[in-house]
């Protein structure tokens, strides 16, 4: 395989880009590497069955609300076409839990498990407000077929932990698939259970995605201590690497994650193949 560089995506507003050296306003750039990223992230997950060719614009871009107001960790290659891409969400301690997208999901909704949901997430959302961190939302893991099994598979999943302590410390959350490993995947980098009075949330059906999904939470100050070396290389290759966002405002805004929309609100997991 060729050598691969770092490129990051912010939002119109980034209200955490101080911890970049390299941060520049170009909106056709910014487009560029966004509509790559969403095609990318169509074809794996039409390839892999999660979602269906009506999901994908005429572009075959997978265009997922929330895409514009989310930071973006791609993998370029030699081309500087998107290789890799993983998304967060990140949202301020003062965040509640109906704003949140793992309110939408179909655990939440259950006439059992929905309350322990909402209590397992909220006793983190305390955590984040009386430590000052930020909350994150991590979803839309994608990578190139040639390049799994490569460093480049790892780096897009530890960029996670790099990304969390560039930011001053967060504590994160995503829906992942079980299938493929990944959730044990993610497990193993230090990714657990929420769990409610020892009591860990099970796994479930997602019907939109036709896979077993599991909650998880990452606390992005106590990873996996084999993974701390990689971790603190790619802090400091991502605080150098290139970011670019848009250089005008955004028509979607956050309010599209009220409850109002949830009708239209599809959340995007975690799928590593």
């Amino acid at each position: 395989m060729g050598p691969y560089s770092f490129q990051l995506l912010a939002p119109t507003k980034p209200g955490n880009a101080q911890h970049f050296s390299h941060l520049a306003k170009d909106e056709h750039l910014y487009s560029q590497f966004l509509s790559g990223m969403q095609r990318l992230r169509g074809a794996i997950y039409l390839k892999d069955g999660a979602i269906r060719s009506c999901e994908l614009d005429d572009e075959g871009r997978h265009r997922m609300q929330g895409d514009e107001q989310s930071w973006h960790l791609l993998l370029l290659d030699e081309r500087k076409s998107v290789i890799g891409c993983a998304r967060y969400l990140v949202h301020t301690g003062d965040v509640s839990y109906d704003r949140l997208r793992i309110s939408h999901s179909t655990l939440a909704h259950h006439r059992v498990w929905g309350s322990k949901v909402r209590a397992a997430v909220e006793a983190d959302l305390r955590c984040v407000r009386d430590a000052r961190l930020s909350y994150v939302e991590v979803g839309g893991w994608a990578l190139s077929e040639e390049w799994r099994g490569t460093r480049a598979a790892l780096e897009i999943l530890v960029g996670s932990y790099a990304l969390g302590q560039l930011w001053g410390g967060c504590i994160g959350s995503c829906t992942a698939t079980v299938r493929h490993s990944s959730s044990s995947m993610l497990r193993r980098l230090g990714g657990q259970s929420f769990a409610v009075a020892g009591e860990s949330l099970p796994s479930y059906n997602d019907p939109d995605y036709d896979c077993v999904m599991e909650l998880l939470r990452f606390d992005y100050r106590s990873p996996a201590p084999r993974f701390l070396p990689l971790i603190n290389q790619l802090r400091t290759t991502l605080s150098k690497a290139p970011v670019v966002t848009a250089a005008e405002p955004f028509s979607v805004r956050l309010r599209e994650f009220l409850p109002e929309h949830a009708s239209r609100l599809r959340l995007t997991p975690v799928f590593i193949s």
